[in-house]
């Protein structure tokens, strides 16, 4: 029924072409995922060839363009796309973003721009606008500040233009504010949102504004793979969306009104996100930045420090509430500043390291060595070891001048590296652990996970140690146990669906693990096979983030990608959950005093002072 209204509709606005709006004809490719010499790069030159055959006033390129958004993955797909003859309009989706080795810098070399890009097309302006998640896995985020100011602007000027809405996300609850991006959206007359990530044509229902999902370049059949994109033609209140597959005529899908379509308000809708409560926790939320925050917050002296997405370095007096100073750098923070004595260390995408006097914020000294800065770094008797694409450096803090450089391999390092017995033990996104010597950065040993997909690494994990034992999980949902003295893997299993978040008991013994069905599993570090001390499941279920868990006393804490936190005794048992945001939380960070410090995505500090019983 739903084709055959498209159907009539179609012929009858074209039919009536002298009264009638001009017919915006648009392709819509999504969620492409090309990496050099795979089969959607194979397949790319027909897809172009299929749309310069046709007349298209604008191409949209809706996101996850490429599988690990490297430099090389960048270059193939551009080369493809620069190919086609329309116009283009183009924004990257989370597989550009979540494992990008230069922070985003990349994209912006080959297309000119963040992901935020207008495009006109007769009456219609689109805006397309991104959504990360940026270097770790989380939900996405339409950052406050910079890019929702950004997309009101462009709403304003849009004039008596119609307006379409394009994000690689869907705005329904895989967004952390949704709810502002709908309202916003809704406050200007947006006729709809485009889309894609979920991969399959579909249509949605975002609070009454229509959502189009465009279908993923390859779409697996029971026997075969089919290619293809979406076509969408805009004219007067209407839009029709049909699906193209390569070498067959374009098929009509369905056709929804612009304006408050009946059949897209009878589609489900996400609910509201839930209102915060903290649960048997005693915190307070200490400050809201103006951008959002991809660090750590930390606490010495009553000075809170943390850097956020607008590439600022801040000192916050916590008792007056005011800050102290301001640094401000070129590029968005990823890499938590590391504080050390009177320094805090800041590590940068394209200013290299940076020293600043931590009573003002000035640079004391700076080591521009051209590298890109994504992940962690760890002090060590007054020595800084971190990572970049391939290599690792140990920095003397003092001065800043590299004392070694180990080129280990061929990926970024993205979680804090650990330091025991003289070595430094770190994962990378190319499926390796590595463990090197402090003194001059020689490897001692590296093993592998035995997989070529690189998003299955181990490289925003914390490895912990004790015991003479390295454990780590990673996004394969495998839990590893390796001899520290000689990388020998011990055992290894995937019960349980762990994926990078680790934690570890004060005295060693115990090795602590998130699930992604919302459970805490602790295990014997020293145990020569897997064996479960407990399992707790906290209640939230299903749970993507990176964040680590941190054992405070007598309790571990845990995280989840919704702005939740959760106590469990050291018997398993839940002690307190509690809701502080809607974001994932960066890390859990513990002060002299045992508080715990946690900064979220959207911008938000809170310190949970303790647990009531």
């Amino acid at each position: 029924m739903r084709r055959l209204t498209y159907i009539l509709l179609l012929a009858l606005t074209l039919c009536a072409a002298c009264t009638q709006q001009r017919a915006v004809k648009v392709a819509l490719l999504a969620d492409l995922h090309i990496s050099p010499r795979n089969y959607n790069d194979t397949i790319m030159q027909r897809v172009v060839e299929d749309i310069n055959s046709q007349n298209f006033d604008l191409v949209i390129v809706a996101g996850d363009i490429t599988n690990i958004g490297s430099n090389d993955e960048l270059r193939c797909a551009y080369n493809h796309l620069k190919n086609i003859r329309h116009p283009q309009l183009v924004t990257h989706g989370n597989h550009e973003t979540t494992w990008s080795e230069s922070g985003g810098k990349d994209f912006e070399r080959y297309w000119g721009h963040n992901g935020c890009a207008t495009a006109t097309a007769g009456e219609y302006l689109f805006v397309a606008y991104p959504a990360g998640p940026y270097i770790k896995m989380a939900d996405g985020t339409i950052e406050d500040g910079n890019r929702l100011g950004w997309i009101e602007k462009q709403l304003q000027k849009a004039g008596k233009r119609r307006i379409i809405s394009v994000c690689h996300y869907p705005l329904n609850e895989d967004l952390t504010n949704r709810v502002e991006i709908v309202a916003l959206m809704k406050r200007y007359g947006v006729s709809a949102s485009l889309c894609g990530h979920y991969h399959e044509p579909r249509l949605m229902n975002f609070d009454s504004l229509p959502g189009i999902m465009g279908r993923s370049l390859m779409l697996p059949t029971e026997s075969s793979r089919n290619y293809g994109y979406t076509v969408l033609t805009l004219q007067n209140d209407s839009i029709y969306v049909a699906e193209k597959l390569l070498g067959a005529p374009a098929v009509p899908k369905y056709a929804i009104c612009q304006c408050n379509d009946s059949y897209v308000n009878t589609l489900p809708c996400d609910p509201q996100p839930e209102a915060i409560d903290k649960g048997n926790f005693a915190a307070e939320q200490i400050l809201t930045d103006n951008a959002a925050i991809y660090t750590a917050a930390q606490v010495e002296d009553g000075v809170l420090y943390y850097a956020n997405s607008a590439g600022e370095v801040k000192a916050y007096n916590i008792d007056t509430k005011e800050f102290i100073w301001l640094h401000k750098f070129d590029d968005p923070i990823y890499s938590t500043p590391v504080l050390h004595k009177d320094l805090i260390i800041v590590a940068t995408l394209s200013q290299g390291i940076v020293a600043l006097d931590k009573r003002c914020g000035e640079v004391v000294w700076q080591n521009l060595d051209g590298n890109t800065y994504i992940g962690n770094g760890v002090v060590e008797s007054d020595y800084l070891y971190i990572g970049t694409l391939g290599k690792m450096f140990k920095i003397d803090c003092k001065s800043g001048k590299s004392e070694w450089c180990s080129n280990f391999g061929t990926a970024h390092p993205q979680g804090r590296a650990t330091i025991a017995e003289g070595k430094i033990i770190f994962g990378a996104w190319d499926c390796h652990l590595y463990c090197l010597d402090c003194n001059d950065g020689k490897e001692l040993w590296r093993w592998g996970n035995g997989s070529q997909n690189r998003l299955l690494s181990p490289g925003h994990v914390i490895p912990r140690v004790a015991k003479g034992r390295v454990m780590i999980v990673a996004p394969d949902r495998y839990m590893t146990n390796i001899d520290l003295a000689t990388g020998r893997q011990i055992w290894r299993i995937k019960s349980r669906r762990v994926r990078e978040s680790t934690g570890l008991s004060s005295d060693g013994n115990t090795f602590y693990a998130k699930t992604m069905d919302g459970e805490m599993v602790a295990v014997p570090m020293a145990a020569d096979s897997y064996t479960e001390s407990w399992c707790c499941d906290v209640g939230w279920g299903y749970d993507h983030s990176f964040c680590p868990l941190t054992a405070v006393q007598e309790h571990i804490y845990m995280a989840n990608r919704r702005g939740k936190i959760a106590a469990v005794d050291k018997n398993g048992r839940v002690v307190s959950v509690g809701k502080f945001a809607n974001s994932a939380a960066n890390d859990l960070r513990v002060d002299k005093d045992g508080n715990i410090w946690v900064s979220f995505i959207e911008g938000t500090i809170w310190r949970l002072n303790s647990i009531k019983q």
